[in-house]
C-alpha cells in the first residue's frame, strides 16, 4: 500500500471516529483570518543574489530593490465542528520557485481530539521541527523582518503530507507537549535564477518533538529522520556514466549525486525567554546527510530585543557551517588531448556541483519594530553577511563562476506586516 493510500485510509478512519461527535453537536463555528506582509530588500553584493530561503529563485543583488522575497498574503479558514473535531485550511500566496496551487495550500488538515490533551491531525500540516514552526510565515508574529537567514534559509520545508499525534501534559506551573509525526515531502529547488533548472527531492520519514513552557521560558527539541525516494537525472550524471568506460573514476563521482535510499537526520534545540520587556531567542540545528551533493551542516542564531512602548529594538547574530571539507576531484593524466579536455571539463563541473550546496557564512544584524497601530507593524533591519569562498549555498550566483574569494553582503530590509 502506498503512502498516499495509507494516508487516505487513515483519514477515513479518523472521520468515522468523529461521526458520533459530529452528530451530537449543533453549534458549528467558522473562523476566517489572514495575514500579509509587504517587504522591500536591497543587497549591495554584485556576485550573489540574496533570497529569503532555498525555495526562491530570484532576489536582490548589486543594490537592486526587490519586493517579492518578503511579500506574501495568507488566508486561513478554521471550522470547529465540535469540541473533538475541527478542520483547518490555509492558503499562502507568495513568490516561490514552484508556484502551483498545490504548493500554495499550506495547511489542509483535520484535527481529532479523542480525549482531553491528545490531538491527532491528518492531511497537509506545517513542518513542526523549528522554534518558529507555527508562525514562521506570519511575519507579524516575528520580531524580525524574516526568520534568521543563516538557519531558516536552509530549513525551507514549510509543509508536509502526513499525520501527527500530540500529547499535552499539564505539570503544575508548566506545560509539556510531546509530538510524533510521519510524513512525505516532495519539493523542487532552483539551481539558478529564473532559468527553470531545479533539483527535486522526495522524502519520506518521521520524527518527534518535545516542547516545555514555564512562564517566560520555552524550551524545544526536535528530531527527524527521512529517506530520499528519488534520484535526479541530469546531463552531468549522464555524461559521467557515459565516460566511465575510459575514465573509471567517473562512476564513483556520479554516485555522489545519487540520493535514492539515502538518509537525512536532523536535530534541533531552541530556547526562548520573554518577560514582555526583554526577550531572548536562540536555536541550534544540525543536518547529517549521507550524500555529498547535499552537505551536512550546522546552523545557529541568537537574538536579543528590548520593548520600549510601541518600539522593539533588537540585534541578531548567526552562522551556517558545512561540516565537511570541500570536495576535490583529481584530474587524470595520460589521455590524448581531445579526451583529456572533455574529462577535465567534466571534473571541473562535477567539483563545482558537489560544492554548490555548501553554506559557510556568518551574519550580524540590528533592527527596529514599530507597532504603530493595532495588528500592524513596520520593521527596518540591516544585516551584514560574510560568505566563504565555498559557502554561498544559501545564495544564487549572479553568474555561473564560483566565488574566487570570501565575500561580504550588506542587506537592508523594510517590511509592513498586518493581521486581519
Amino acid at each position: 500500500m502506498s503512502f498516499y493510500h495509507q494516508l487516505l485510509a487513515g483519514s477515513v478512519c479518523l472521520l468515522l471516529a468523529c461521526k458520533g461527535a459530529l452528530a451530537d453537536e449543533q453549534n458549528i463555528s467558522n473562523h476566517f483570518s489572514g495575514f500579509a506582509s509587504i517587504g522591500l530588500v536591497s543587497n549591495d553584493n554584485s556576485d550573489l543574489i540574496f533570497r529569503r530561503d532555498l525555495s526562491q529563485d530570484l532576489g536582490s543583488h548589486d543594490g537592486d530593490i526587490e519586493w517579492r522575497n518578503d511579500t506574501l498574503l495568507g488566508l486561513q479558514w478554521q471550522t470547529q465542528w465540535s469540541y473533538q473535531f475541527e478542520t483547518t485550511a490555509q492558503l499562502i500566496i507568495k513568490d516561490r520557485f514552484n508556484n502551483s496551487l498545490k504548493e500554495s495550500i499550506e495547511w489542509a488538515f483535520a484535527r481529532y481530539r479523542p480525549i482531553d490533551g491528545v490531538d491527532i491531525r491528518v492531511g497537509r500540516l506545517g513542518t513542526d521541527i523549528f522554534m518558529l514552526s507555527d508562525y514562521r510565515q506570519v511575519t507579524y508574529a516575528l520580531p524580525w523582518v524574516r526568520p534568521p537567514h543563516d538557519t531558516y534559509g536552509l530549513l525551507s520545508f514549510y509543509q508536509f503530507d502526513g499525520i501527527d499525534v500530540n500529547k499535552r501534559f499539564d505539570l503544575k506551573d508548566s506545560t509539556l507537549n510531546i509530538k510524533a509525526f510521519y510524513a512525505q515531502v516532495d519539493r523542487k529547488y532552483p539551481i539558478t535564477t529564473r532559468a527553470g533548472n531545479n533539483y527535486r527531492l522526495l522524502f519520506e520519514g518521521g520524527g518527534a518533538s518535545i516542547n516545555w513552557e514555564l512562564s517566560e521560558w520555552k524550551l524545544r527539541y526536535s528530531y527527524a529522520d527521512v529517506q530520499a525516494q528519488n534520484n535526479n537525472s541530469s546531463v552531468l550524471t549522464d555524461a559521467l556514466s557515459a565516460i566511465s568506460p575510459i575514465w573509471p573514476d567517473a562512476s564513483s563521482i556520479a554516485e555522489n549525486f545519487l540520493t535514492r535510499g539515502k538518509h537525512f537526520k536532523y536535530n534541533q534545540l531552541g530556547m526562548t525567554y520573554d518577560n514582555n520587556q526583554w526577550w531572548l531567542q536562540t536555536e541550534a540545528t544540525h543536518l547529517a546527510s549521507e550524500v555529498p551533493v547535499i552537505s551536512s551542516s550546522r546552523q545557529f542564531y541568537i537574538s536579543i530585543g528590548r520593548r520600549i512602548e510601541a518600539f522593539t529594538l533588537y540585534a541578531i547574530r548567526g552562522y551556517a557551517q558545512t561540516t565537511r571539507a570541500p570536495m576535490s576531484i583529481t584530474l587524470p593524466s595520460g589521455y590524448p588531448p581531445e579526451i583529456a579536455k572533455k574529462i577535465n571539463g567534466l571534473a571541473y563541473i562535477s567539483e563545482q556541483a558537489l560544492n554548490r550546496t555548501r553554506a559557510n557564512q556568518h551574519s550580524v544584524g540590528i533592527g527596529v519594530r514599530w507597532d504603530f497601530a493595532s495588528k500592524m507593524a513596520l520593521k527596518i533591519q540591516t544585516d551584514k553577511f560574510t560568505i566563504d569562498q565555498y559557502g554561498d549555498g544559501l545564495w544564487i550566483r549572479a553568474n555561473t563562476n564560483h566565488l574566487s574569494q570570501k565575500q561580504t553582503a550588506n542587506v537592508i530590509s523594510v517590511s509592513l506586516d498586518v493581521l486581519f
